[in-house]
C-alpha cells in the first residue's frame, strides 16, 4: 500500500530562495492560496542566501546619466546578444521598483549621504550595483519577514519535490518527500512555479550550496518543457582555492581590484601582472574574459602553489584601515572567515581561481514567466534565456525579484481562471514506488555521494571551460553509463527522519539527467560564445546567434533544436578524494555526538583524523562520508557563517559548525541546538513553516 497525504492549493511554488519567496508574496497579494515548498529552511538554505550583496538597478543615484535603457544595452552586449530582448527589457525597467519594495520588507541597503549607495562593476556603463547589507542572507531575512505577514501562504520546509503531475496537457501539482518524517505528499495545484536555482552541483569546484542540483530544470524537463542554452554555465573568476575551510568561496574581484575601491593587484604565481594595462588601470574585464585570462596563466604553468592566481591587497594604495573599511562597505570577501584562519588580507595574498557560479541556461520562459507547458511558470536562475552567454554583476538578485514577482502574479491570474485539476493517482503511486526504490537492498550498493563524485569528475574533465567534440562525446558516453549501470545500484540508508541520503539519491538522478542534456547542447553549439568555449570552434559564428533547445519527447528521448533570440540589439587538476577537502592526518580527535533516541543510541563516539584548521562541519562531513551515513545534520548551508543552519551546541556553547575551528587533541561534544528536534543534530532554526494536518 502506498501512503501519502493529499493537499490542495491554488498556486504551488517549488523553491524557497529569493525568486520563490517573492513569487509567494505576489501570489498571496493577488488573492489566492499558496503552498511554498523549501528544500531547507527559508533564509537558512538555498543559493540566494549565499549570494554576494550586489543587486543591479539603474537608479541613477550617483550618476544621473544612467537609465534603464543603458542597463538594457549593457546586458544585451555583455550577454553576447544571446539574451532575449523582451526579458532584458523587463529586468532593466522593473529592477528599481522591486529593490525599493525589498527595503519596505526590511532588507537593508547601504546608503551614503542619505542616498542608496551604488557601485561600478565590470560591464556596466555607470555605477549601478546596490549593496545589500548582510549579502544574500540579509536579503532573505527581509523577504522572510514579509512572507510571514501573509496567512494565505503555507510554508512547508525540509521537503523535496520529485515529480510534477499532469492533467492532460496542463500541470496539476507535484509529488513531494517530507524529510522531517520521511512521509509523502501529493499536492494538487492549478498553477506551479519552479524557482529552484541552477545545477552547479554537477561540478566539483563551485561556490554554491550542495543543493544546487537542478531540481526545477529536471522537473520541467520530465514533463516536456522546452529547455534553452543548457551548455552556458558561468564561471566566476575569483573563488578561493586555499585554505580548505574556505575553498571555493567567492570573493568579489570587482571591489578588491577596482581602481575606484581597494585597487589591489592580480598576479600570477611568478608575481607578475598579466591583465592588459587598460584593464588594470581604467577598468576590469567582465567575467568570461577574466576567467579565460586566468586559466591561461594557470594552464601555462604560471599558477600559484595551490593552482590558482594571487590577489594581493598589500599593493593597494589604501591603508589597512581603509581596506577593511571598504571590505565592510562592499562585503567583497569573507574576511572574517579568513581572519579566523589567521589570514590577514592586508598582509598576505590570497589564492583564487575561476569556479562554477551560475547556470545561464534553464527553462525557457516569456515575459509572463510562462513555460511551454500550460500552468507551469519559472523564475530566477532556473529560467534560461534572460542573460545570454554571460551575466553582469548584480543581475541575478535583481532577476529573482523582477521575475519572482511576475511569476507569482501570472500564476495567480491563471489559478483564478482555470478549474481544479484532477489528481493522477496512478502517477502518484508510480512515483512514490520509484522513489522508495533507493531504499531497497542492492547487490553492490553505491552511496549517492560516491556516484556524484564520479559525475563531477567527468564534467570537470570533459565539460569544463575548454570543450571539443571528442571530449564531449566521451562525457556523454560516461554519463549515460553512470545513469544506466550505476544509478540503479544506488542505495540510501533507511533513516526514519531527515534521511538526507535519500534526498541525495533523488538529486543525483536529476543531475545525471540534466548532465546528458548539457552535453548534447554543448555538442550542438558549434562555436565559442561567452562561457561556452570550444577549442575546435574557437570563434563566435553569426549563424549560431540563436538558442539551443532541448525537450524530452513521448518516448523519453531528448529532442534537440534551436530557437531565435528575441533581441533587437545588433551585434556591433585531478579531482579531490573528498568534496569536503579532507586529507588524512596523523593526529586523531574524538567526537561525541548526542543523537535522538530513534538512532538507537543516545550517544555515539567517533575517532576522526585531525587536519590543521578544519572546522566542526568538516568533521561531520567526514563522519557522514566515511563512518556513519545515518548521522543527521544540515548539509544545505552557506559555509560562511551567515545562514545559522549549522548552529549546534559545541562543547557546551552555541556555535556555528562551519565557523568553529577544531584545535588538535580536542574531544568534541556535539548536541542539538534546541529542543525543536527533527533528527540527531537537525533542529528547526527560526522556522517559517506552517503546520499541516496529519492523518
Amino acid at each position: 500500500m502506498v501512503d501519502y497525504l493529499e493537499l490542495d492549493t491554488d498556486v504551488l511554488i517549488i523553491g524557497g530562495g529569493g525568486a520563490g519567496v517573492r513569487a509567494a508574496i505576489a501570489a498571496a497579494e493577488a488573492g489566492v492560496t499558496v503552498i511554498l515548498l523549501v528544500k531547507g529552511q527559508v533564509a537558512h538554505s538555498g543559493i540566494t542566501a549565499m549570494a554576494c550583496p550586489s543587486y543591479q538597478a539603474a537608479m541613477a543615484m550617483w550618476e544621473p546619466e544612467d537609465s534603464p535603457e543603458t542597463a538594457f544595452e549593457d546586458t544585451c552586449r555583455e550577454g553576447h546578444y544571446l539574451g532575449d530582448e523582451n526579458l532584458i527589457k523587463v529586468l532593466a525597467e522593473e529592477a528599481t521598483i522591486r529593490a525599493l519594495e525589498m527595503e519596505q520588507y526590511g532588507v537593508k541597503l547601504t546608503r551614503e549621504n542619505g542616498k542608496i549607495f551604488q557601485v561600478m562593476h565590470p560591464g556596466h556603463s555607470f555605477a549601478r550595483n546596490l549593496v545589500i547589507r548582510g549579502c544574500g542572507y540579509g536579503m532573505m531575512v527581509g523577504l522572510r519577514r514579509e512572507l510571514l505577514r501573509h496567512p494565505e501562504i503555507r510554508t512547508i520546509e525540509d521537503v523535496f519535490a520529485s515529480r510534477l503531475l499532469m492533467d492532460g496537457d496542463r500541470v496539476a501539482g507535484a509529488v513531494v518527500l517530507d524529510l522531517r518524517n520521511n512521509s509523502m505528499l501529493a499536492i494538487r495545484a492549478k498553477s506551479v512555479v519552479v524557482a529552484t536555482g541552477g545545477y552547479e552541483a554537477m561540478y566539483a569546484f563551485n561556490d554554491c550550496e550542495p543543493g544546487a542540483s537542478g531540481d526545477g530544470v529536471a522537473l520541467a524537463m520530465n514533463i516536456g518543457a522546452v529547455l534553452v542554452d543548457l551548455e552556458m554555465i558561468l564561471y566566476y573568476p575569483t573563488c578561493l582555492v586555499w585554505p580548505d575551510e574556505v575553498k571555493s568561496s567567492l570573493v568579489q574581484y570587482e571591489g578588491l581590484l577596482g581602481p575606484r575601491y581597494i585597487a589591489g593587484k592580480m598576479l600570477n604565481g611568478r608575481g607578475e601582472e598579466f591583465l592588459p594595462l587598460s584593464e588594470r588601470v581604467y577598468k576590469l574585464p567582465v567575467r568570461d574574459i577574466m576567467m579565460q585570462a586566468m586559466f591561461k596563466e594557470i594552464d601555462e604553468g604560471r599558477g600559484t602553489p595551490h593552482g590558482g592566481i594571487f590577489i594581493d591587497l598589500t599593493k593597494s594604495p589604501r591603508t589597512p584601515k581603509e581596506i577593511y573599511a571598504l571590505l565592510h562597505k562592499l562585503d567583497s570577501l569573507p574576511y572574517n572567515s579568513l581572519r579566523g584562519l589567521s589570514i590577514d588580507v592586508t598582509k598576505e595574498s590570497i589564492e583564487v581561481k575561476p569556479g562554477i557560479h551560475y547556470c545561464l541556461g534553464g527553462v525557457r520562459i516569456d515575459e509572463r514567466t510562462e513555460t511551454s507547458v500550460p500552468g507551469l511558470y519559472a523564475a530566477g536562475e532556473v529560467a534560461g534565456n534572460v542573460h545570454g552567454a554571460n551575466r553582469t554583476s548584480g543581475n541575478a538578485l535583481a532577476e529573482t525579484q523582477v521575475f519572482g514577482a511576475r511569476a507569482g502574479k501570472y500564476a495567480a491570474d491563471n489559478a483564478l481562471s482555470v478549474p481544479t485539476p484532477k489528481l493522477d493517482i496512478a502517477a502518484v503511486h508510480t512515483e512514490i514506488t520509484s522513489m522508495k526504490g533507493y531504499l531497497e537492498p542492492k547487490k553492490n550498493p553505491i552511496r549517492p555521494y560516491q556516484l556524484k563524485r564520479k559525475l563531477q569528475t567527468v564534467m570537470d574533465r570533459e565539460m569544463g571551460y575548454k570543450r571539443r567534440a571528442g571530449s564531449m562525446a566521451a562525457a556523454l558516453n560516461e554519463v549515460r553509463r553512470l545513469r544506466t549501470e550505476e544509478l540503479p545500484e544506488v542505495r540510501a540508508n533507511a533513516v526514519h527522519k531527515f534521511n538526507y541520503e535519500w534526498q541525495e539519491a533523488l538529486e543525483l538522478e536529476n543531475l545525471l539527467n540534466i548532465a546528458e542534456a548539457v552535453i548534447l547542447s554543448g555538442k550542438l553549439r558549434q562555436e565559442s560564445r561567452g562561457h561556452h568555449f570550444r577549442t575546435d570552434f574557437p570563434e563566435d559564428r553569426e549563424e549560431w546567434l540563436k538558442h539551443t533547445t532541448v525537450r524530452r519527447i513521448a518516448d523519453g528521448k531528448l529532442e534537440l533544436g534551436s530557437a531565435p533570440v528575441g533581441c533587437a540589439c545588433a551585434p556591433p587538476s585531478p579531482p579531490l578524494t573528498s568534496s569536503t577537502g579532507w586529507y588524512m592526518g596523523k593526529q586523531v580527535i574524538t567526537v561525541e555526538v548526542h543523537r535522538s533516541t530513534e538512532a538507537g543510541e543516545p550517544q555515539r563516539y567517533f575517532e576522526v583524523p585531525y587536519q590543521h584548521r578544519h572546522s566542526v562541519l568538516t568533521v561531520l562531513n567526514y563522519i557522514y562520508e566515511n563512518l556513519d551515513p545515518t548521522l543527521g545534520f544540515r548539509h544545505y548551508l552557506c559555509g560562511r557563517g551567515l545562514c545559522n543552519s549549522c548552529r549546534m551546541i559545541i562543547n557546551g556553547r552555541a556555535r556555528k559548525a562551519c565557523a568553529t575551528v577544531v584545535p588538535p587533541g580536542t574531544h568534541l561534544v556535539l548536541k542539538p541546538y534546541n529542543e525543536k528536534l527533527i533528527n540527531d543534530l537537525v533542529t528547526v532554526i527560526g522556522s517559517g513553516r506552517d503546520g499541516y494536518p496529519r492523518t
